[in-house]
């Protein structure tokens, strides 16, 4: 049971307002807790003084105190896991419990009593928020409309005119719902906040991470990205490889028709690049015309297939930009983590030399390390997924 309590996490609450309402009933708790402190100091005082005239009224304030002692500790336990909900409900129960005991116990005190019926409404509010408010409200409005009716079979109160009875019970239902409405409306104020604040957050990682151009990763992202894959790759030892790709003769094409047809050819070329790619793969763009594809659980044969893809897919997006329209190409360089790669930097230095030699040695060319090192890798050749 415990563990279910401790695995809910309501995923559908927004993180930040999770987190702000395990704040929230972290510091109610205190409160409560410093409060329970000052009522048992009273209540001792009173005693020793010779003012605590009805033993019965300690005993009951003491069980009393251990009941809303027990309620707030569980309270406190279930917000450190994050479980506000049942957190609100247990807190608000404790408190509804009490003055209900309260309101049994001592009907005459209906109007001392009664204030505890705002307490469960405060706290559902404040720790759960959304609807859950009107059902303490209304529960709190039955609860004192019931102790009036006891009062008035018992006829412990001091003769008090009807209409003032009418005028104390419907002023205290009034407040009770008044109170739910306005915490209502704080609850759905702060998670509209919350929603627009995540949204924005969302929207600058976007920005950050996303090549305004073509709309793929750009440069800070794929380092990112192949920080984790190289940890992952390196700790499981799975062949993880990095395909560097410069395409070939584009400046003569921004020359030629102008730097807005440039752009549209590189939109295009990211599409038709992005198609032919799995989802686990990651293309980015790195510079002008440079692009990079990190390809986890892929060997470098499989990455040379890759590019292959990739070159195949360019071509005919190119093909349809118009006969005056020269086909894209791209020299392409791949690199295949290692056993003696300690960092990215080695891996990224591999895919740029070897894209440098292809880039040498003319137009659509692939080039792999393994064109300049035959050091051993992770997996043998021919083993790993081919994107695609």
């Amino acid at each position: 049971m415990i563990d279910r309590l401790r695995a809910v996490r309501f995923e559908h609450l927004n993180p930040e307002l999770r987190t702000y309402r395990v704040w929230i009933t972290q510091r109610v708790t205190l409160v409560v807790l410093a409060l329970l402190g000052a009522w048992v100091i009273v209540d001792l005082a009173l005693w020793t003084l010779g003012l605590q005239h009805q033993r019965t009224n300690l005993v009951f304030d003491l069980a009393s105190i251990l009941f809303l002692l027990g309620g707030t500790l569980v309270t406190r336990r279930l917000a450190n896991w994050n479980n506000t909900v049942m957190a609100g409900h247990v807190s608000a129960v404790s408190f509804l419990l009490l003055a209900l005991a309260n309101l049994l116990l001592y009907p005459q005190s209906i109007f001392i009593f009664s204030a505890i019926l705002f307490a469960p409404i405060m706290l559902s509010g404040l720790m759960i928020g959304g609807r859950t408010t009107f059902i303490y409200s209304i529960l709190a409005s039955i609860s004192l409309l019931g102790s009036w009716l006891l009062a008035g079979t018992l006829d412990p109160v001091p003769d008090v005119d009807g209409i003032y009875w009418a005028l104390f019970l419907s002023s205290q239902i009034g407040l009770h719902q008044g109170l739910a409405v306005l915490l209502y409306n704080q609850s759905r104020h702060l998670e509209l906040t919350f929603m627009r604040l995540q949204a924005k957050t969302d929207e600058l990682s976007q920005l950050a991470h996303t090549d305004p151009l073509t709309n793929l990763a750009n440069r800070r992202f794929l380092i990112e990205q192949l920080e984790r894959e190289f940890a992952r790759a390196k700790r499981y030892r799975r062949p993880l490889s990095l395909l560097y790709l410069d395409l070939d003769g584009f400046k003569s094409i921004n020359d030629r028709f102008g730097h807005l047809f440039g752009d549209e050819m590189l939109r295009t070329a990211a599409l038709s690049m992005r198609a032919v790619l799995r989802t686990t793969d990651l293309l980015a763009r790195i510079g002008g015309d440079e692009f990079a594809v990190l390809l986890p659980e892929t060997t470098a044969k499989g990455a040379v297939g890759v590019a292959l893809k990739l070159r195949r897919a360019l071509e005919a997006s190119s093909a349809g930009m118009g006969e005056n329209v020269p086909s894209l190409s791209f020299s392409a360089g791949v690199s295949q983590l290692i056993f003696e790669d300690e960092t990215i930097d080695d891996l990224l230095a591999r895919a740029d030399q070897v894209q440098y030699q292809a880039k040498a040695e003319g137009r659509g060319q692939i080039r792999s390390q393994q064109d300049i090192s035959q050091l051993p890798l992770f997996s043998a050749e021919g083993q790993g997924h081919v994107s695609g």
